[in-house]
């Protein structure tokens, strides 16, 4: 699947993305995939869409949370 800005209402490529901005974009996709006013085709577009964001953000989630983790002094819970 390859990533397509316009249909995820995002300007430039998810590398660029923030965080923030992929939340932001799954947002849309997943209301205009519940408005129901799509055909669908355009409904399975946007559905892969919201998996390549869904996956995009995971990871950067996971990134983050392993940096943080990094920063912890051993022994601290």
């Amino acid at each position: 699947m390859t990533f397509d800005p316009k249909l995820c209402g995002v300007d430039g490529p998810l590398e660029s993305l923030t965080f923030e901005e992929l939340l932001a974009a799954l947002e849309f996709v997943t209301g205009r995939l519940a408005n129901g006013e799509l055909g669908i085709e355009a409904a399975a577009d946007l559905y892969e869409q919201a998996e390549v964001l869904h996956a995009a953000a995971s990871e950067r989630l996971a990134a983050v949370e392993a940096r943080i983790e990094s920063l912890r002094e051993p022994g601290q819970a």
